[in-house]
């Protein structure tokens, strides 16, 4: 087994080149909304396109950002039959004042924008990858299976994020996504040192993308022994 991520568009991890807070996300007033933001203030929340959270779960997320009152971008997806569920959110009015609430956008061009400070995520893999090649630190809410592994990979290995814990009862609460947001985002030790790790993390995936990096010279080997060994039969 060779590894050969992260795989996102090369252009996206060259600073000098491209700038991702010039192009569109999904519309002109979610991009408007982003360049009115300071750098490194809000927060990102995706839980991806296939992932379904409980409306409990939802409800602590929601009470949480009004708690800790920063602008933030969240990207909901619809349910069956196109069915709003941020329509569910009882505090759905107050939210929509602090920020914006969507039903798809491009995570990867969300990631790279100067103004986000952390990224709320279910840890599925691909997100992972793109936030370390973003350079964007991790707040983790792992739902199932992969991701509990994931997320342990982040918060006690590489270290640039930090992982929920949930109550007795299963769900991760509102007081616990505050805790972990105040430290992704402060601007005490732990925090500090996120970002350190993740600048760290990020200058690594980005000379692994490089020409003669370690994942192009893995895809290379893995499509060398791949066409020579068709080409015995």
């Amino acid at each position: 087994m060779v590894g050969i991520g992260p795989l996102i568009p090369s252009i996206f991890l060259d600073d000098d080149t491209f700038r991702a807070d010039k192009i569109e996300i999904s519309s002109k007033n979610d991009m408007d909304w982003l360049k009115s933001k300071d750098k490194g203030s809000f927060i990102y929340l995706s839980f991806s396109s296939y992932s379904k959270i409980s409306s409990q779960l939802m409800e602590e997320i929601g009470h949480e950002l009004l708690k800790c009152g920063r602008p933030f971008l969240w990207a909901i997806r619809e349910g069956q039959g196109g069915e709003k569920m941020e329509d569910k959110l009882s505090c759905k009015d107050e939210l929509e004042n602090q920020g914006k609430i969507v039903n798809w956008c491009s995570q990867v061009k969300v990631l790279k924008h100067p103004s986000i400070g952390c990224f709320l995520t279910h840890y599925g893999w691909n997100s992972t990858l793109e936030s370390i090649a973003s350079e964007v630190p991790i707040v983790a809410c792992p739902l199932w299976n992969d991701k509990v592994h994931n997320a342990k990979l982040i918060h006690d290995i590489s270290k640039n994020g930090v992982r929920t814990n949930a109550s007795e009862g299963g769900v991760v609460e509102r007081d616990e996504f505050n805790r972990c947001i105040m430290i992704a985002m402060g601007s005490g030790e732990e925090g500090e040192e996120l970002r350190r790790s993740a600048k760290n993390w990020s200058d690594l995936a980005k000379e692994d993308m490089k020409e003669n990096g370690t994942s192009s010279m893995n895809l290379k080997t893995f499509a060398n022994e791949f066409l020579l060994g068709h080409n015995d039969y």
